[in-house]
């Protein structure tokens, strides 16, 4: 079985020139934790995640464990400041550029052993050979494809 006969064939998606607020409502509208980002072409130009996001509105001393204790900070009136300075920003500005991509031919063992090996992602792009989206297959999606086959299937 390959990627194409499971991936997701109308995914949604934003470009690079919108800003991060209409991207992450539109998202959280539908139910989404992911979205890839293309050019005017259809080319994938990246990916714009909840997690991405939110790794540019918690300030980064705190991150890298340069405090003790994070426990006396002001936590969401900071985190709502920071995501006023962040929400106007556009995608390009905040978009993961290197997302997990695989081409619509490769076997779903091959995708998943992709997906296991690269320990951040539940998820891969479809991209044809110039590099626009053809879909997105996910770890569920592979798993929801082993689940409906039969016993005698291979």
């Amino acid at each position: 079985m390959v990627v194409s006969s499971v991936m997701v064939t109308e995914p949604q998606t934003c470009c690079m020139d919108e800003h991060l607020d209409t991207v992450l409502r539109r998202m959280h509208r539908l139910g989404l934790r992911m979205v890839p980002v293309l050019d005017v072409a259809g080319r994938v130009k990246g990916v714009l995640s909840t997690f991405s996001s939110l790794a540019h509105i918690v300030p980064d001393y705190i991150v890298s464990g340069d405090l003790a204790s994070v426990s006396f900070a002001p936590d969401i009136g900071l985190l709502r400041q920071r995501y006023t300075l962040v929400a106007d920003k556009c995608v390009a500005e905040v978009m993961e550029l290197a997302p997990l991509m695989v081409a619509p031919g490769e076997s779903l063992l091959s995708v998943a052993s992709t997906l296991v090996g690269s320990g951040t992602h539940d998820y891969a792009l479809v991209i044809d050979a110039e590099g626009r989206l053809s879909g997105l297959i996910s770890a569920g999606d592979v798993i929801a494809a082993l689940m409906s086959m039969t016993k005698d299937e291979k």
